[in-house]
């Protein structure tokens, strides 16, 4: 990655990880960093995702570490749940888009067992719905036709 993005990316991290008093806690900077280690990232779209997701995560607990604390009224205790479900929300929704932009957003199925009981049928393999074989086929005879006038 770019030492630009890394100097930005650690000064977005220790406004993240500020307290209330405007210091910064070297224990949040290094948990935080141990998370972007962690997500590994692979280029800068992958460790902004992975800062999003440290700062994040950080600022969902830092909220619900108040609770015990009290938030004075119970209306001001509502919006602080809300807070941080909508974070924990978000942070879950990165770590998703991380998994998808590594894995090209295709899920994939592995069958480690299969029972097939007295009298039961089953297919095993790659199995198409009949309308992509329709699709296949046609691009298929366009193909052959093409090729046919080429020679021709």
């Amino acid at each position: 990655m770019s030492p630009d993005f890394v100097k930005s990316s650690l000064l977005q991290l220790q406004a993240a990880a500020r307290s209330p008093l405007r210091t910064i806690s070297e224990t949040a900077i290094n948990a935080a960093l141990a998370m972007i280690q962690a997500a590994a990232p692979k280029d800068e779209i992958e460790g902004a995702l992975a800062v999003q997701m440290a700062c994040t995560h950080s600022a969902s607990m830092a909220i619900l570490g108040k609770r015990d604390s009290g938030f004075g009224s119970e209306r001001r205790g509502v919006a602080f749940a809300s807070a941080a479900a909508r974070l924990m929300k978000t942070f879950a929704m990165r770590v998703e888009v991380l998994r998808r932009l590594r894995n090209g957003g295709q899920q994939f199925m592995r069958i480690e067992h299969v029972h097939i009981n007295h009298g039961g049928q089953a297919v095993i393999g790659n199995v198409r719905h009949h309308s992509e074989r329709r699709h296949d086929d046609d691009k298929r005879e366009k193909s052959e036709t093409r090729m046919e006038e080429i020679e021709n």
